[in-house]
């Protein structure tokens, strides 16, 4: 009569197993940055996913920055910003360059939209 328990604790035992597992490494995400435009302009993320940014610029210095969720990472030209960001809420947040850099800055937007 021991054998259901014991079925019954080696599937709650695998179960507990699949679900811990991680998901896998996080979705690459490179985005580039230069006078005067950001691309690509609309970067769509799953809420919950968890992305690795990798910013980049051949020209000056800019910044990578999405206020409405607190990112704020400069961008050397020559050596990217990379990051790691989880994706916590839905909704469209625009990303900017935080950095000026020439007089068309503010031309600089993409939209960073989670579904």
């Amino acid at each position: 009569m021991r054998t259901r328990p014991t079925l019954y604790i080696f599937v709650l035992c695998l179960a507990s197993i699949g679900c811990s597992q991680p998901s896998g490494p996080a979705r690459h995400v490179p985005v580039s940055m230069k006078k005067y435009a950001i691309s690509p302009a609309e970067i769509r993320l799953r809420e919950g996913e968890t992305v690795r940014f990798e910013v980049f610029t051949e020209d000056v210095q800019h910044g990578f920055d999405v206020p409405a969720l607190g990112i704020r990472e400069p961008v050397n030209p020559g050596k990217p910003a990379v990051f790691t960001y989880t994706a916590t809420r839905k909704g469209r947040f625009q990303v900017d360059c935080g950095i000026l850099c020439g007089p068309r800055h503010d031309d600089m937007k993409a939209v960073l939209i989670v579904e």
